[in-house]
């Protein structure tokens, strides 16, 4: 179903080659005697005019963005893109105004309806850096006081509740150093059992210190956190927008890829490992409205997608299934 010579050349190695000859993250850069074949494969990206309105949608969304993580996450989607572009795959855009997936896959031999569809987001929760911040901001009026933090084990998540508690307990630790010496530590108990992988403590302690931020976490062991990154990626598919988007396509199979480039300890999990560990997740139910997650990295200096590992729906049909594998396949990703 989809053009399997990618790896060779192709337009969108321009993107990461420096020179002709040369290998970028999506093939070789053809030669200057060589003929490209980006024209026949490639679904070529300046096609894209002003008078489409689905790709002047997707400009006046890139003006209109307030953070970076906002920026992050449209990167996560043209990373996409040139993934599928490298790979010789045809693609519209989602319509704009209506539930449908970033990416609708066209057929290789033409025609509009779409054979298969791609949802790209990012789990990015609030996490330590977050606090860290707050906790800085906090002890600015506090001269030579630090906080030394303890976490039982790698957070995944931390609430905004739980944040407070964290920022309240250095507020008042503060103000008892100041009067009368060194506070006892304060535990705080996090009850995201799920999103944490297990109970959770955060022990706080507000002391003299040259260093406003000092931290560790006591347990090594990272089967909580990427558990935790697990139900992240499953969970992006369950809010009520991304389920409609999964639906949108009356049957036809659309994947949910989800960046989990922030998501903590994620990285040092293996593409293939991932495709496997999603597969097998009990929280993939034969109502989920996708028919299969995948996980990937980026790095800024490369406009690549890293590691990606997709998870197919052990609920597919035969005709899905075939679908989905054939994606993943031509575009070099693992698959379960």
């Amino acid at each position: 179903m989809f053009p399997q010579f990618h790896r060779r050349k192709g337009g969108a190695a321009e993107l990461g080659a420096a020179a002709p000859g040369e290998r970028g993250p999506f093939g070789v850069f053809p030669g200057a005697d060589e003929k490209d074949v980006e024209e026949t494969y490639r679904p070529a990206l300046d096609s894209a005019d002003g008078g489409d309105a689905r790709w002047a949608a997707k400009r006046r969304e890139f003006a209109s963005l307030m953070s970076m993580g906002q920026f992050l996450e449209m990167r996560s989607e043209f990373a996409v893109a040139c993934a599928l572009a490298s790979a010789g795959i045809g693609y519209d855009l989602g319509k704009p105004g209506e539930p449908n997936p970033d990416f609708l896959i066209l057929p290789t031999k033409g025609g509009a309806s779409p054979v298969a569809g791609v949802e790209v987001t990012s789990a990015s929760p609030p996490g330590i850096n977050e606090l860290f911040e707050r906790i800085e901001e906090e002890l600015q009026p506090h001269s030579g006081l630090g906080v030394h933090m303890v976490f039982s084990h790698y957070p995944s998540r931390l609430r905004p509740a739980v944040a407070d508690e964290v920022i309240a307990a250095v507020h008042d630790q503060a103000s008892t150093v100041a009067a009368s010496g060194s506070p006892e530590p304060v535990v705080i108990n996090v009850g995201d059992v799920v999103i944490n992988a297990g109970p959770l403590t955060v022990t706080v302690h507000v002391r003299e210190s040259e260093e406003w931020l000092g931290w560790e976490v006591a347990g090594a062991e990272l089967t909580g956190p990427m558990s935790s990154a697990l139900y992240a990626a499953v969970a992006a598919g369950r809010s009520p927008a991304k389920a409609a988007q999964g639906r949108s396509l009356d049957g036809v199979p659309v994947l949910l890829l989800v960046d989990l480039s922030r998501y903590g300890a994620a990285w040092m999990r293996s593409d293939w490992v991932w495709a496997g560990s999603l597969a097998a997740s009990e929280e993939v139910t034969a109502d989920y409205p996708f028919a299969g997650i995948g996980v990937f990295q980026q790095r800024l200096e490369s406009p690549a997608v890293i590691g990606m590992g997709v998870g197919l729906s052990p609920h597919l049909g035969p005709e899905s299934r075939q679908a989905a594998e054939e994606l993943c396949d031509a575009l070099g990703w693992a698959r379960s």
